[in-house]
């Protein structure tokens, strides 16, 4: 399928030079940041503690607003439609800009042009994860596996359509075993560890810091072969990256990150930018996102809005080329 805007217009798609007002007086009173998602989960404590750490430095309060629904659209919709003057920003992810442009949805923003990137809150690296028992200790050695015996590998996913699921799909595609295994998606992440634990999936490239990943992995029952990113995790400094492992191009990382409706002053964005690169560095921040597997990053908005639009090409391939299908 091929997306209805031209994805080599996306950096001016994003309005990254808009609007007259000034922001000397900015921000002069409280700050609503729309998380679209239920309290609890991963991406409403990481928004909670960026808010908290960002409404220091800004001095001002940035109420946190959840409005899930609809695989986050909903909640990017409220931010899409406000008025572009810093007040209500959002929370983006892979999720509601690169990969819900591609679900088929009846989306009411578009991914590219309705919004300003502001600033990545962090990195959210993938690991390779397999069973076991499966026998393949190395990304190398669980490519020749599939190759050896087509069709006798699954592999995991939080659901159709999920980041894991073009995650894993990319993998395949960088590998050549796309059409060698079989996958099986499940109802949500949460039960990606009890399936590659129980043997009935065998592996899966995707968020590790999840509750049940995480368990099965200090358990022993799940071993991690590899890892995004340009350097190695700290909770795993055993793990090679996938650069490390032999496959360089694999370079898909997950981000949340907070956006304002298109049009927003730059002079605004540019301070918002700086409020969170400041709170980064916060020793406090570092140690929260770190624990949570997320690595904190100092970005402009510019590289923010450059890693969207990257993003979403990719995935836009993935899909082109038929190495993820989405049934609605």
């Amino acid at each position: 399928m091929k997306l209805t805007r031209t994805l080599g217009l996306a950096l001016t798609g994003f309005a990254l030079l808009a609007g007259p007002a000034s922001a000397q007086d900015f921000p002069d009173h409280e700050i609503t940041l729309i998380v679209p998602q239920t309290p609890g989960g991963t991406t409403d404590t990481l928004s909670r503690i960026l808010a908290a750490a960002i409404s220091k430095e800004l001095g001002q309060e940035i109420v946190v607003e959840n409005v899930p629904g609809a695989g986050n659209t909903i909640g990017m919709t409220v931010v899409a439609d406000a008025k572009p003057d810093g007040y209500t920003l959002g929370v983006g992810s892979q999720s509601s800009l690169s990969i819900a442009p591609l679900r088929g949805m009846d989306l009411k923003y578009d991914a590219i042009e309705s919004f300003v990137p502001v600033y990545n809150f962090g990195d959210v690296p993938n690991a390779l994860l397999v069973n076991a028992e499966v026998g393949p200790k190395t990304l190398e050695e669980l490519v020749a596996y599939a190759n050896e015996n087509p069709g006798k590998l699954n592999f995991a996913s939080g659901g159709v359509g999920t980041t894991s699921h073009f995650a894993t799909a990319m993998f395949n595609t960088y590998a050549g075993i796309s059409d060698k295994v079989v996958h099986v998606p499940y109802q949500g992440g949460g039960r990606v560890g009890g399936g590659l634990a129980s043997g009935e999936s065998h592996y899966y490239v995707g968020p590790y810091s999840s509750t049940a990943v995480w368990g099965q992995i200090q358990a022993g029952t799940i071993i991690p072969l590899a890892v995004s990113g340009t350097e190695r995790v700290s909770s795993m400094p055993d793990t090679p990256t996938f650069a490390e492992s032999g496959m360089p191009e694999y370079d898909n990382v997950g981000w949340y990150g907070m956006v304002a409706p298109a049009g927003t002053p730059q002079e605004i964005v540019a301070k918002l930018n700086a409020a969170g690169n400041a709170a980064a560095k916060t020793p406090e921040v570092i140690e929260a996102l770190t624990n949570m597997g997320i690595s904190p990053v100092q970005i402009t908005p510019e590289a923010f809005a450059a890693v969207v639009a990257a993003n979403l090409k990719s995935f836009t391939k993935l899909m082109d080329d038929g190495a993820v299908q989405i049934e609605e």
